[in-house]
């Protein structure tokens, strides 16, 4: 099924601030900066997507963490946002979902980095993306992207990076190409249509994509990787979760390309996430799958683990390198703690970034059903470590909240790990693990921060948050639901 998109552009206060370095889309070492407020330390987005918000039940909200240049996290600002913010286009209204999705780019080329909500439910499911813009005091004013048609979930999920190569980011939405730089008041330099299922009946799509970006084939243009469910024009009911390749060029992304093993001819079965970065130093962008199911789909790849994986697939010249050994890492791999056990979900998120301080990308993997003692689906996350050759189980190292020094206990039905996102925001060279528990205290959520360290991420200095220093409903808000990529 081909979802064709339309956009309308609707655009509020715009500013001309002068611009610090340019944070723009990613290479294939890693993500870019994401700094809001241009003071050169990192912020970090999370959300609240079905938050009441003005007595709105799931308008939802997004909560940025502003990073400070210190030796602690603890004096990170923070600020909430939602669409009765000021400047903030539109108004909250019930089962928006404010917050479906996030991602961030310097879209307009000020310097600064802008912050893109998904409201996948927006307008009766049409969708609607609202960018808000980066500036010397945060995010302020914002411009937004509609959906014209009620089965288009824009917003679902995103994506950013420079997909044409000519130095402005653009977005990848799933059903749309939106393709920079954006103008405040006239919107996008162009859009094109993307075809990737992002919205459609439960027996054809039953879980929400993922959509992750980098230069997995070295010629310097940023290329989309799609996770996705695909249902009869594939393979048998509703199918497994696909890996698409959309390769950049001069000319904007081209048609997708489903991965498949190229020894067996079957499909690669993508999990539930994915992350894209240049694990082995190669100068090519590597892709990680989020393999949470032990078991695999009719006519894919056999290569399940029991709770869960993480899958990689190397870059090359032609792009993801499916002739060559694929990596396996889960928690019955060497190094890697705790125990596979059925449904732990390993790989339910994912992030990269460079928690020590070497120069290698390390992995954070949300295993938000692992059960802590008898607490069933309390959650833990595991950081894996990046080395020059790629990343290892050897050192890696698992957290709770059950451990020594992170803040709460384990619960039952926390999720903890659901999101994760590795990001310095103390601007100390060492990534901050970011770990959202969308279910903690029956669903209000919470978000934790667990600082990096010489060798690995420690839980000593950690922090956590929720509802209550944000000033927001706890409610059901499931704080800590996604991150920005």
């Amino acid at each position: 099924m081909t979802v064709a998109t339309a956009v309308a552009m609707a655009a509020t206060a715009a500013m001309a601030p002068g611009a610090p370095a340019a944070p723009g889309a990613g290479t294939a070492a890693g993500p870019a900066k994401v700094d809001f407020n241009g003071d050169g330390v990192t912020d970090v987005a999370v959300t609240a997507p079905v938050a009441t918000v003005a007595g709105k039940k799931a308008a939802g909200y997004v909560a940025v963490t502003y990073g400070v240049r210190s030796t602690g996290v603890k004096v990170a600002h923070r600020k909430v946002y939602h669409q009765n913010s000021p400047g903030v286009p539109g108004g909250v209204d019930q089962g928006d979902l404010f917050g479906t999705a996030l991602t961030t780019g310097d879209l307009d080329g000020d310097g600064y980095t802008d912050l893109v909500v998904g409201s996948a439910h927006e307008a009766g499911g049409a969708g609607r993306l609202t960018v808000l813009w980066g500036g010397a005091s945060g995010l302020s004013g914002g411009t937004v992207v509609k959906g014209t048609r009620s089965d288009q979930a824009l917003g679902e999920a995103l994506a950013a990076g420079d997909f044409d190569g000519d130095g402005h980011v653009d977005l990848a939405t799933g059903t749309a190409v939106v393709y920079g730089p954006v103008d405040r008041a006239a919107g996008p330099a162009r859009t094109e249509v993307m075809n990737v299922e992002v919205g459609g009946p439960a027996e054809e799509l039953w879980s929400r994509p993922a959509l992750a970006a980098g230069d997995v084939n070295g010629d310097g243009i940023d290329d989309v990787v799609a996770v996705v469910s695909h249902g009869e024009a594939e393979l048998p009911y509703h199918g497994p979760r696909l890996v698409q390749y959309f390769a950049g060029g001069r000319a904007g992304l081209t048609a997708a390309r489903t991965l498949r093993d190229a020894s067996t001819g079957k499909a690669l079965d993508g999990g539930r996430a994915v992350a894209v970065g240049d694990l082995d130093s190669d100068g090519y962008a590597d892709i990680v799958l989020g393999r949470t199911n032990e078991y695999d789909m009719d006519g894919t790849e056999d290569v399940n683990a029991v709770g869960g994986a993480v899958e990689i697939v190397r870059g090359g010249t032609a792009g993801p390198d499916t002739t060559s050994p694929r990596t396996l890492l889960h928690q019955d791999s060497p190094g890697v703690p705790g125990t596979a056990e059925g449904e732990d979900l390993f790989g339910a998120s994912l992030s990269l970034g460079d928690v020590n301080g070497d120069g290698c990308l390390d992995l954070a993997v949300g295993v938000p059903h692992e059960a802590v003692g008898t607490r069933d689906e309390a959650g833990s996350v595991t950081v894996l470590r990046g080395t020059a050759a790629g990343l290892t189980g050897q050192g890696a190292k698992s957290f709770t909240q059950n451990t020594t020094s992170v803040p709460g206990s384990a619960e039952a039905g926390d999720v903890f790990g659901a999101s994760v996102r590795l990001a310095d925001t103390n601007g100390d060279g060492r990534a901050e693990l970011h770990a959202g528990a969308p279910g903690e205290n029956s669903g209000a959520g919470g978000v934790w921060v667990l600082p990096g360290g010489a060798t690995q991420v420690t839980g000593t200095g950690s922090v956590s948050f929720g509802a209550a220093s944000l000033g927001t409903v706890a409610a059901q808000a499931e704080l800590g639901r996604h991150f920005n990529s």
